[in-house]
């Protein structure tokens, strides 16, 4: 009886340890992506001073994951989304955000297709699950803000697109060079093991909106 009273205290004890450290761990985590954030959010607004309304990737976007978003999807289960998927059918129009430089525009096998663009070296935007099949910007050419540079993939296109048709945008600081060709936050990746802060990644939506809002009389 002693023995079994010993035991069941020395397993509480550990679960006692166990659960303190998970604890102060999370907070731990959550402090250091508030203050990644508040480092980023100075950068973004001195970036939107300077910037025109950046304009939507589509003409009507719906969130069907939101960036940052955790273990939402089997394949990535203990990975964070480093972009926002907006709903949208096959075939859906997709057009740039700013005028920028096509730094990649070609078939993948994770997207089905996919276009970056640069935005004078302060970040660039990329539009996932684009369709190679149908008509695509070509890399290398200049765009301007709201230029067609795609449609919508079906989802046969790649296997990283699932069952649902969407469009997966993400927005990241820097230029694709100052990435890594492969591995864990390379220039194309759509998930991270960390917060898609500690990767330069942008939060789309958000700062779109802000751009907007500074610059509300001249949105388009």
């Amino acid at each position: 009886m002693k023995i079994r009273t010993l035991r069941w205290g020395i397993f509480a004890i550990i679960l006692s340890i166990t659960l303190g450290w998970a604890k102060w761990n999370s907070i731990n985590q959550q402090a250091q992506i508030k203050q990644q954030s508040e480092l980023q959010a100075q950068q973004l607004s001195q970036i939107s001073d300077k910037y025109q309304a950046l304009a939507w990737p589509m003409q009507q976007v719906g969130e069907l994951q939101p960036y940052a978003a955790f273990g939402r999807v089997q394949k990535f289960a203990n990975k964070f989304h480093a972009a926002t998927d907006y709903y949208a059918t096959s075939g859906t129009a997709v057009y740039a955000i700013a005028d920028g430089q096509v730094y990649f525009a070609s078939q993948h096998d994770a997207y089905g297709g996919v276009v970056v663009i640069t935005h004078s070296n302060q970040f660039y935007s990329l539009y996932g699950h684009t369709s190679a099949k149908r008509w695509m910007i070509k890399s290398g050419v200049h765009v301007s803000k709201g230029e067609l540079i795609g449609y919508v993939a079906d989802t046969n296109e790649g296997w990283g697109i699932g069952t649902v048709s969407h469009l997966h945008f993400a927005m990241r600081l820097g230029h694709p060079k100052g990435y890594p060709s492969g591995g864990e936050g390379n220039w194309m990746t759509g998930y991270t093991d960390k917060h898609p802060v500690f990767y330069q990644f942008i939060n789309p939506s958000e700062f779109i909106a802000l751009t907007r809002k500074k610059n509300k009389n001249h949105p388009n």
